[in-house]
């Protein structure tokens, strides 16, 4: 029985998603991407389940998870524009307002 202690490796995320959609995409097996980065199913399967947790927790809208603070330069790039827009708007409002007005007296 080997008691020599294997040394744990870290994998970065890219290397993650990249082995997990090769299998999705059929470009490879789930065997040759074990053989590859020298992983066992189960690690591989764990990181499948990974990227579909993920992906259903991103796409769902019922979930109530608080997304991550914008920074401070496209906060104020967002006001900007729903600013733009809601003075455009208000003014369209303002027109169909006064030609309606017009039109009934």
């Amino acid at each position: 029985m080997n008691t020599a202690k294997r040394t744990r490796r870290i994998f970065d995320p890219e290397q993650k998603i990249t082995a997990v959609l090769s299998i999705w995409t059929e470009r490879r097996t789930s065997a040759q991407i074990c053989q590859e980065l020298d992983i066992s199913p189960n690690l591989l399967g764990q990181w499948q389940n990974l990227a579909i947790e993920g992906m259903l927790k991103s796409l769902d809208p019922t979930k109530k998870d608080p997304l991550p603070p914008l920074n401070n330069r496209l906060s104020r790039l967002i006001a900007k524009k729903l600013n733009g827009s809601e003075k455009k708007f208000q003014a369209r409002l303002k027109a169909i307002q006064k030609t309606k007005s017009a039109g009934t007296t």
